[in-house]
């Protein structure tokens, strides 16, 4: 999408991961409280080609891991060693990042047509749970003074969560198209995860995101050993 890249550049920094997954549980007190989650391999537990449709290819180049100085490049000078600092405070360790593209170029027109997923891991639950707090008070004061970006309502995803759009337009050879980016934030245990979906205005809905953040929520609950695995559908529809 025309501005895609950019509109994801201007998330918060905090939100990317590593590869080959450990699960590893340490008690949170006294005996009648649960086992911690941490997660040690997001790429495990990040979007997966069998998480999106059927018909989308992975975007060349996208899947990369993200380090923390990489997760600060678009900052400079004080604010990229504020940046760098925070990271280090709350215990990041690395990042993940892949998006996927539909194969057909009319896709656009007919609905979901780029999805971006992106996790983080951090040392222990409570750093994550900082960086997300930090993250999100950041983003909320951005999108208020945004006039083409506000917060959407959702039932929460994972330990807690948020969602917003923002709106762009297309060009397509001579054609303008309006366009919703909806993305949703959220956290589990030491596991932060976003979730883009780019779908034409007309047809957006905050829903195919929450769907697929749903859908790897389950997935961290799951390498962590919280609930079986089920068999379910290897695509979102």
């Amino acid at each position: 999408m025309g501005k895609h890249g950019t509109m994801r550049l201007t998330l918060l920094p905090t939100i990317l991961l590593l590869p080959f997954l450990i699960i590893m549980a340490a008690c949170a007190g006294g005996g009648d409280q649960e086992e911690t989650i941490l997660i040690e391999d997001a790429e495990a537990v990040a979007l997966r080609i069998g998480d999106v449709p059927s018909d989308f290819l992975e975007v060349e180049g996208s899947a990369m891991h993200v380090t923390n100085a990489e997760s600060c490049a678009g900052a400079q000078g004080d604010e990229r060693d504020e940046c760098l600092s925070s990271l280090e405070e709350w215990g990041r360790l690395d990042g993940y990042q892949v998006e996927y593209a539909a194969i057909d170029s009319q896709a656009y027109l007919t609905g979901v047509y780029r999805i971006f997923g992106a996790v983080s891991l951090y040392r222990d639950q409570e750093g994550a749970a900082e960086a997300y707090r930090v993250g999100s008070d950041r983003l909320q004061e951005e999108l208020r003074q945004l006039d083409d970006a506000a917060s959407v309502e959702i039932s929460t995803v994972g330990e807690e969560s948020l969602a917003f759009v923002t709106l762009d337009n297309q060009t397509i050879g001579t054609r303008d198209v309006p366009i919703s980016l909806h993305v949703v934030d959220f956290r589990r245990g030491n596991v932060l995860m976003r979730i883009g979906v780019t779908t034409p205005t007309a047809l957006a809905s905050v829903d195919d995101a929450v769907a697929l953040a749903q859908r790897l929520d389950d997935r961290i609950l799951q390498a962590a050993g919280r609930i079986s695995p089920t068999a379910g559908p290897t695509a979102t529809p």
